[in-house]
This record gives C-alpha cells, structure tokens and sequence, in this order.
C-alpha cells in the first residue's frame, strides 16, 4: 500500500519529466522550420543565383563563334533528301598573296515564306545626308566582268552564309565551292570571308536592312579590293526579313549606299520575294525617293536582284521576263530554288535537277541577266527543299553543287 501511495505521488513528476523530453527531442525540427529558416526571401535568392547562373552561361556561349551561321527560314512544306553522291571537288587553287582573314558575323535570318505569283507591273539613319552624282549605268557587257581574279567574267556566284571558320582541306572550306565556274559570292552582310578574298572571289557586300547600318560602316575599311557592286536591303516587302516601307527606304539609300556610287561601286537595288507586293515595293521606291526631290538617277539602281521560289521553270521565266521588263535595267538573281511554299506538292529529286539545270542554261542565254546565285550552299536547309542544297549535311559538296561549279 506504501509503495502504491509513493507511485501516485511520482505521477506528476514522471508527467513533467516526460513534457520536458518531449520538448527537448522536438527542438531540431522546430528549428529546422523556424521562420529563419522558411524565408521566401531566402528561397527567392537562392532562385536568383540559379538564374543568374543560367544567364553567365548562356553569355558564355554567345561570345563564342557562331560556325553554322544558316540563314532560317519558315516554310510549310516536307523535305526531299539530296539528290546524289557528294561531288569531289578538285584542290583549291592557291594564291601568292594570301589576304588576312576576315571573321564573318552571324548572318541575319533569312526569307519567310516567298508566294508564287508573276510580278504585276523606322529609324533615322545615323549618318549625314551624302549625296552624288549619279554614274551612268554600265553595259551588261562591262557589268559581267568580275573584280576578282577567278573566273572572271562568269555570272555564277556562291551564297555563302557559313563565315570563314573553315580551312583548306576541310569539306565545306568555301574554295571547295568555286571550281571553274564561281567568280563571286556574298554573305547577306558586310562581312567578308577571308578565304574567299584569297581565292580570288569578287566580293559583294550587302546592307540587309535598316538595323545592320552601323556594321555596314564599321565593315568598309576591311572590304576586299574586289567590291565593284553592293546590295542593298534583303526582302523589304517580308515580314520576318527587312521588312520596311519603300517611303522608309529611301533615307538609307540616299544616306548610307548611294555615296559608294562616287568611289565607283555599282549598286544594286532591294532584292525584294516574287510575291506580288515585291515588284510594288521598288517601283513604290522611285516613287518615293524622287517624290522626296532626289534626282531620277540618284534614285536608280544599276541592277536590280530579285528571288524567286516556286516550282515550275515557265513561270520562274515569265515572272524574270516581266521583271526585267518592269524596270527596264539588268537583273541579278540572288536566291531561287525549286520549293514551294503555297501547299503544294514539293519537286522530287529529278524535278529539282531539271529546275536548277535549265534555268542556269536559261540565265546564260538572257544578255539581261548579269549574274545568278542558286539558294543553298549550306549544311541545313532550314525548310527549304533539301533537294535544293548544293552542300551535304557533312559539308561536302552535292551532286547538284559539283554541276553548277563544273557545267553550268
């Protein structure tokens, strides 16, 4: 009974032991989830330095060389593959004055979908108005002959959009792409390519478009001494390219291209899509330019670059006739392909050959038509009939490219 008692008694002190316990081995995760230690504050932080992480490493990346440098493209039709073997190209011929080389910067994105159709009938420039008087225009004869040393005279010429990353001996090395036939290329930018430069290339500069001014300016001093023509804007009348008005326009014409008039480069108009609205865009130009009290001859060009995107050699005829007939001054044809981009069915591989082939034989024969550049020299077509390429996905020349270097 004594010992009975003497337990009741114990009762509450066993009670406070035990609380005291219990509160002792609660302690670490009360404070494991003390407010401290919950802090949104402190959870937001941790997030910023994730994030700002991810963003010093996406800088990292961007400052290193962009060695694909493809033109993109939007388009809605499937792919062919390419037709072919890859073409063996003979050695690049090597030059005694090797120029430096010059880096080429990403090349701006490229052409949206183009419409199949004959033709029918921003900001403040930064420089100071220049203006000059306007050189006559040149004979076809004088315009085909080529600033370059390698096969001068020939109209065909590369549109290279893959820098100067490349060496001899590489596959997609741009020397790979010249052969007996290539006497030009172009990057759709300012920025020449070294090896092209030391393989004798003429070169032709483009301003793409109202945002590349200042690199337009900054590239002059290292043009090659082969300039002898420029290109202004690359498909004003798209959406997703220059995208500008004609009335726009000419501020940058008359500012910016028109002064390489007087050191003796001729100068080619907008290269606008075969769309409808393209050939309205130029003539809207004139319209505008000499509207704004420029001379006729200020506001005209010495050639007129125009693309083309569909799949019938007939109309691709038609609509370069009607082009030529609508200005009234020779042509260049700065980008085509057997694609198209209205629904239809795409060009087999057969049909593609017999597309580039007649054209290239038809170019040569129109005394009009100075030069002509087939779309692509590239390892990704980027939605364009693959069949087109005139590079493998390994940057070895096609079947296709090894015709027109060698035949066309």
């Amino acid at each position: 009974m004594t010992a009975l008692l003497s337990l009741v008694n114990l009762l509450p002190t066993l009670a406070l032991l035990s609380a005291a316990l219990t509160g002792v081995e609660q302690v670490p995760t009360a404070l494991a989830h003390g407010p401290g230690a919950r802090s949104p504050k402190d959870i937001y932080h941790r997030h910023l330095a994730s994030r700002q992480q991810l963003v010093d490493n996406l800088a990292k990346k961007a400052t290193s060389p962009n060695k694909k440098g493809l033109i993109r493209r939007q388009a809605d039709g499937s792919k062919c593959r390419v037709r072919g073997e890859s073409y063996t190209a003979p050695a690049a011929a090597t030059t005694s004055a090797a120029a430096a080389a010059t880096s080429a910067a990403a090349v701006p994105t490229n052409n949206a979908a183009d419409q199949d159709t004959s033709a029918p009938a921003s900001s403040a420039a930064p420089s100071a108005a220049e203006t000059s008087a306007a050189a006559p225009a040149a004979s076809a004869a004088s315009a085909g002959s080529s600033g370059g040393s390698k096969n001068a005279g020939s109209k065909l010429g590369i549109a290279w959009p893959n820098g100067d990353w490349e060496q001899p001996g590489d596959p997609n090395y741009v020397g790979n792409y010249i052969g007996n036939k290539a006497s030009w290329y172009y990057t759709w930018s300012p920025f020449a390519v070294g090896g092209a430069d030391n393989e004798g290339l003429e070169y032709v500069p483009m301003l793409w478009g109202p945002g590349h001014v200042s690199d337009w300016y900054a590239q002059q001093p290292n043009w090659p001494g082969t300039v002898r023509n420029a290109l202004f804007f690359n498909e004003p009348n798209q959406k997703g390219q220059c995208d500008v008005s004609a009335q726009d326009a000419v501020q940058y014409w008359m500012n910016d291209f028109l002064p390489l008039r007087a050191k003796g480069i001729r100068l080619g108009q907008a290269a606008p899509t075969n769309a409808p609205d393209g050939l309205v865009w130029i003539q809207d130009f004139i319209k505008a330019c000499t509207g704004a009290g420029n001379s006729q001859a200020d506001c005209s060009a010495d050639f007129y670059p125009i693309h083309y995107y569909d799949t019938n050699v007939q109309r691709f005829q038609e609509y370069v006739t009607n082009y030529h007939n609508a200005v009234g001054a020779n042509l260049w044809v700065t980008e085509y392909a057997c694609q198209d981009y209205n629904g239809g069915a795409q060009c087999s591989d057969q049909d593609t050959w017999n597309f580039h082939t007649t054209m290239a034989g038809w170019f040569e024969q129109q005394s009009y038509i100075e030069r002509f550049s087939p779309f692509g020299v590239m390892k990704d077509m980027q939605g364009v009939n693959q069949a087109n390429a005139l590079m493998n996905p390994d940057g070895s020349i096609t079947s296709l490219g090894g015709w027109y270097i060698t035949t066309a």
